[in-house]
């Protein structure tokens, strides 16, 4: 169902490459998606007639010229030889500015030959989570640096929120990460930090996390879920290539 709904949008897209450009009526796109909560903070015209691109701080929806209708999905260009996925292509854009100025409050793990730095939005309840950090090693041995931010599932009601903010208040967070992730944690005379912690979780949000592992390569792009050391080297060599 997916590929149809996406191989129509693809075809749409090619068949009016090159029809009017459209013309948002910004003050009611605005109207219409305050409605559903959706707050946009740039409206501007998709290559698609009638359809415009509208980035909120829940990511990129696309939405017809009288805010009326929106589309929530993923816009193709197919006039390649392969489809092109042009809200990817922006939500990476998006993404690599939104993490600029946060690396002061990551806990990182760096690589002695370092290739490559990736970002992880990781949980301390999550078992994938724990599988990725205990192949720190193996990462950090690819030449991979991996960056840590905040993304307890639930937000403030996650049961381990007070422990994610002990963890970034901890001195050594570096070691609190580590001894969290293998349940030796004590957070009981830390000073917590759950303003930190907020903040990284409201950034994934907007950036479009919904699950963790979330790795966010250095260009912005977004790979959902565990990547072993070798998968994700892979990946970063090829697009290094490409």
């Amino acid at each position: 169902m997916h590929f149809i709904s996406r191989t129509v949008l693809a075809t749409a897209v090619a068949l009016t490459a090159f029809s009017a450009v459209a013309k948002p009526d910004v003050a009611a796109i605005t109207k219409q998606l305050s409605n559903i909560g959706l707050t946009p903070s740039s409206i501007t015209a998709s290559p698609m007639a009638g359809i415009n691109e509208v980035v909120t701080e829940r990511g990129v929806v696309y939405t017809s010229d009288d805010g009326k209708y929106f589309l929530a999905g993923h816009l193709y260009q197919n006039t390649g030889v392969e489809p092109v996925n042009l809200t990817e292509q922006k939500m990476a854009q998006l993404n690599k500015a939104k993490l600029a100025g946060m690396d002061k409050d990551m806990i990182v793990y760096p690589a002695k030959n370092e290739k490559y730095v990736v970002t992880v939005f990781t949980d301390t309840s999550c078992g994938y989570c724990r599988k990725l950090h205990n192949d720190m090693q193996g990462y950090n041995d690819a030449g991979i640096t991996v960056r840590y931010l905040a993304f307890p599932r639930g937000g403030e009601r996650s049961s381990n929120f007070n422990q994610m903010s002990a963890i970034w208040g901890a001195k050594d967070r570096v070691k609190a990460m580590h001894d969290a992730k293998s349940g030796t944690f004590d957070e009981s005379k830390i000073t917590p930090r759950p303003d930190l912690v907020m903040e990284q979780y409201k950034l994934g949000v907007a950036m479009g996390v919904n699950g963790t592992p979330a790795i966010v390569l250095e260009d912005g792009t977004m790979i959902p879920g565990y990547q072993p050391p070798a998968a994700l080297l892979q990946l970063l060599d090829s697009k290094a290539k490409s």
